[in-house]
């Protein structure tokens, strides 16, 4: 399958962006802990050998599709993330290697604004599903021709 290297707004059914790698470090995820202020155990390793999980808000925000390293919006245009769902397949430990993909399954047209339908699937490194998220986007400014 080719990735694309199309701007956002000329994307369809078929495309892929490019994937993203990436590992939550343990410092990472306190960031986001206190910013959230959220301190459940779970997120937070006491002890050396104690393995702490990655939070689920920075899965979320890396499974966005502005983090491939192909995104690109056309000069003039914007990005509109209008619906989500989201299914967490399984919990990820600190420093766990994760590859995010994201498709374009359908594209429809609402309001007369052109939307596109985005699956992001995160995975780790043995390829067990992390995350799952369906995307829906329009891209505002421009119009697919």
């Amino acid at each position: 399958m080719a990735l694309t290297t199309k701007f956002a707004h000329e994307l369809e059914p078929g495309d892929e962006y490019a994937p993203l790698e990436f590992v939550v470090t343990k410092d990472m995820n306190q960031q986001f802990l206190f910013a959230q202020e959220d301190f459940d155990p779970r997120y937070l390793s006491s002890k050396e050998d104690s393995v702490a999980l990655v939070h689920p808000s920075i899965l979320l925000q890396m499974a966005a599709n502005t983090k491939s390293p192909s995104f690109k919006l056309a000069a003039g245009s914007g990005s509109i993330l209008s619906e989500a769902e989201t299914t967490f397949a399984k919990p990820v430990a600190i420093g766990t290697k994760l590859t995010v993909r994201w498709r374009v399954t359908t594209a429809y047209e609402k309001r007369g604004r052109r939307y596109y339908v985005m699956v992001a699937e995160m995975e780790d490194a043995n390829g067990g599903l992390v995350l799952q998220r369906t995307l829906h986007l329009t891209f505002p400014g421009r119009e697919a021709k």
